[in-house]
């Protein structure tokens, strides 16, 4: 780490950490140290670890706040839903048996009105939300149908007839306490250092719009688990920065991509002017629809497909 060995750095959970030679040492607030061979930073965007290892970071603030919540729904739900509304995507990603999750991003004032609402009404506006665009049987229309990002299925959930008439499951109540949270763009620039390493939010933050931060976070955990394993394999100290940076190398052009694109769509839908969209429309239109493209963009996304090289990282 970037500490010299007889350096001390305060924590607000009361741990801190230094290295010590072929082991980093973690010093916690009841006295007692741990040592290891590498510690791994997944404790998230405010990551302790990353700021321990005197990483910095890059981004900026998106002027949005997205509100998190868990959902019950009457009838099992096997389907990840996505409606793009004016003020912002909602989201319903289920979690098992008859739950999911709520991402709701809105401007911050509109966020603290709808997280103050009583339950009833809250469940209503998220009802109405999700219905928005679905009739009884509702029709592809070029510039109000449904999107790459309306309706993906789990690989579990039983296949429909016709998946285009298929609507959000309602919602009967909610299942925990809303949650508010500022939503942000941020990437470590560097992920690997003398034993340390991170991986998810620790690394990366994106908005949530399409729910790709826990795919990325999972990629991240799948790519330094095979670099630990090579490592070990040929007796390597898997603390080593070169080690670690066999999962930089693969990960990091990965997740700049899938943030461009990401950024690239909330920066889409923040515009309302009627030729952009229009052209947004025939967009999500053409993925939908176009079924070679919508399966390798869905491939992308669940990390199958590596994404094209890029000139920087």
């Amino acid at each position: 780490m970037t500490l010299n060995s007889s350096s001390s750095l305060n924590m607000s959970t009361g741990t801190t950490s230094q290295p010590c030679g072929s082991s980093a040492r973690l010093d916690l607030s009841n006295g007692d140290s741990l040592y290891a061979k590498l510690v791994v930073g997944a404790d998230g965007s405010k990551s302790h670890v990353r700021e321990c290892a005197g990483i910095e970071t890059a981004g900026w603030k998106y002027s949005q706040s997205a509100i998190i919540c868990t959902v019950e729904h009457a009838e099992m739900n096997h389907m990840a839903w996505q409606r793009f509304l004016p003020n912002g995507p909602i989201a319903l990603l289920p979690i098992g048996d008859n739950f999911s999750n709520i991402v709701w991003t809105m401007d911050p004032k509109e966020s603290l009105e709808r997280q103050s609402a009583s339950e009833g009404d809250f469940v209503k506006m998220v009802n109405s939300a999700l219905d928005q665009g679905y009739g009884p049987r509702p029709e592809p229309q070029l510039f109000g149908g449904p999107n790459l990002f309306s309706s993906l299925r789990s690989a579990d959930a039983p296949s429909s007839a016709n998946e285009s008439f298929e609507v959000p499951p309602k919602i009967i109540k909610l299942a925990s306490a809303r949650k508010l949270f500022p939503l942000s763009l941020m990437h470590a620039k560097r992920y690997a250092s003398k034993r340390v390493v991170l991986i998810g939010d620790a690394a990366h933050t994106v908005h949530p719009l399409a729910g790709q931060g826990v795919n990325m976070g999972f990629a991240d955990a799948i790519a330094l688990s095979k670099a630990i394993a090579e490592g070990v394999a040929v007796g390597s100290d898997i603390g080593e920065v070169s080690v670690l940076q066999r999962y930089e190398s693969e990960r990091k052009p990965a997740n700049i991509a899938m943030m461009a694109v990401l950024d690239g769509f909330q920066k889409a839908y923040s515009v309302d002017f009627m030729p952009v969209n229009l052209l947004r429309a025939a967009a999500f239109q053409a993925a939908h629809y176009i079924s070679p493209l919508k399966q390798n963009i869905i491939s992308f996304a669940s990390g199958e497909h590596k994404p094209l090289p890029l000139l920087f990282t």
